[in-house]
């Protein structure tokens, strides 16, 4: 049950400037959703991480090896938990998620032998692994392993899909053959006959099975058909005028199709309609020259597929940053690692879900002129206001009585807030963990949210 005390304590918990000598005593004396606050955060000191890698409770243990921030040898340590969820934790490469240095090679080779084939399970999704540790997980014992690594490996060596293509497990083959199969058109034919829409929509056809797909009675099949970039160009016009819209969207997003005949086609995208990237997108983000047609296009869907590429030059961002449509505007802020910061502004004031402020820490976020927010009727351009260092303590004062709990809450983080009202705010259920957050709490203050709770 969540009381003012133990808002207080998660709170506090957080503090970037909580000395360890506390937070030691939260980590050994709280309760264990406590350990979560203090643990996932950045800035732990090392010595809590250390002593709560030696906790002897493995959950405790499992929030350290899962923590992205906590140092390398500490996580690697944990390599050789007795606790196979523990060692999960490491294999699942929290330093992939943001983290800065990387498991090093002998222990991510130790995971992928591990007894525990969830702990070999969990590695493959490790994108920066070695090509030794990949093929010994490639020829893991456990099929669903063996399945991760190769879907987990971007273009796994040829020795190894032929490997496994005698896998004694069938979804492995089958996977197998798909890697395979640009190379081994005999296999296009039982892939085809799985009737999965990722095959349909992706391997090489000959002239029959391309004509059999287009005569097919299912509208999605047919839609798989037109986005297979192997289609024959005569079959690509039979199903441009196909009856099904959903068929015909998919023709128009073709990526040879010149603006004209790609106008032509009758269908719609409207500003709500969820688009998914075909297949052949992801293999080519990296080709600037489709980018910028794409980027370009008249099709929103396809600048829509452009906005998922990192790779795009500084011009095409400054154009899809500008476009109409909101989708492609947050794709772009979500995908590119430079996005610009008006743009990170913009989407954040923009979004209608409850991710809008997921960028607000990226470098790139402006600070600088959103006071000018603080007196906004969205409560979110309000707490983005708390960003700017030029907004005054009276202004993070006012914004600490917002009738928002979400406003109060981020003004009670806020260091330039008056240390009287700050005090105050631990007595606001809404803003109590906020202000417990805040690095200028008084050192007798957090020692009283101890006491409160008998941690001293």
């Amino acid at each position: 049950m969540r009381t003012l005390y133990s808002v207080r304590l998660e709170g506090l918990a957080a503090n970037p400037a909580a000395p360890a000598d506390l937070l030691l005593l939260i980590l050994e004396r709280a309760e264990p959703r406590m350990r979560n606050a203090l643990l996932r955060r950045e800035g732990v000191p090392d010595a809590v991480y250390e002593a709560a890698a030696r906790h002897p409770d493995p959950r405790t243990r499992r929030l350290v090896a899962a923590a992205g921030h906590a140092p390398v040898a500490i996580r690697a340590g944990l390599a050789a938990d007795p606790d196979p969820a523990v060692r999960r934790a490491v294999a699942s490469a929290p330093e992939y998620r943001g983290a800065a240095e990387p498991l090093p090679r002998d222990v991510l080779a130790r995971l992928a032998a591990d007894p525990d084939a969830q702990v070999r399970d969990a590695l493959c999704g490790n994108a920066a692994l070695p090509g030794a540790v990949r093929a010994a997980l490639a020829a893991d014992p456990d099929a669903k392993v063996r399945m991760r690594a190769l879907l987990g490996w971007p273009e796994p060596p040829d020795e190894v899909v032929d490997a496994a293509l005698e896998d004694p497990d069938p979804a492995v083959r089958r996977l197998a053959m798909r890697l395979a199969c640009h190379r081994r058109p005999e296999f296009a034919a039982p892939l085809l006959a799985t009737g999965q829409a990722s095959a349909v929509s992706t391997v090489p056809l000959d002239g029959d099975q391309a004509r059999e797909l287009c005569r097919d009675p299912s509208p999605a099949t047919r839609a798989a058909a037109a986005a297979n970039p192997h289609l024959p160009a005569d079959l690509v016009e039979v199903l441009a005028a196909d009856p099904a819209h959903e068929v015909r969207l998919a023709v128009s997003l073709r990526p040879e199709l010149t603006e004209d005949r790609r106008a032509a086609i009758d269908y719609h995208v409207g500003p709500h309609d969820r688009l998914h990237p075909p297949e052949w997108l992801w293999a080519r983000l990296d080709d600037l020259g489709l980018m910028r047609r794409c980027a370009a296009s008249a099709h929103v869907g396809l600048r829509r597929f452009a906005a998922y590429s990192p790779h795009l030059p500084a011009d095409v961002v400054a154009r899809l940053a500008a476009d109409d449509d909101f989708v492609v505007r947050l794709l772009l802020s979500e995908h590119h690692p430079d996005p610009p910061g008006d743009l990170l502004l913009a989407v954040a004031l923009e979004s209608p879900f409850i991710t809008r402020l997921d960028r607000v820490g990226h470098p790139s976020f402006p600070s600088a002129g959103l006071a000018r927010l603080a007196g906004s009727a969205d409560p979110v351009a309000r707490v983005l206001a708390l960003r700017d260092p030029a907004l005054g303590p009276g202004a993070v004062e006012r914004l600490s009585r917002d009738p928002d709990p979400a406003v109060r809450a981020a003004a009670a983080r806020d260091g330039r807030l008056p240390a009287a009202r700050l005090l105050e705010l631990l007595d606001d259920p809404d803003a109590a963990a906020g202000a417990a957050r805040n690095p200028h709490l008084p050192e007798s203050a957090m020692k009283r949210i101890l006491y409160d709770v008998a941690i001293i």
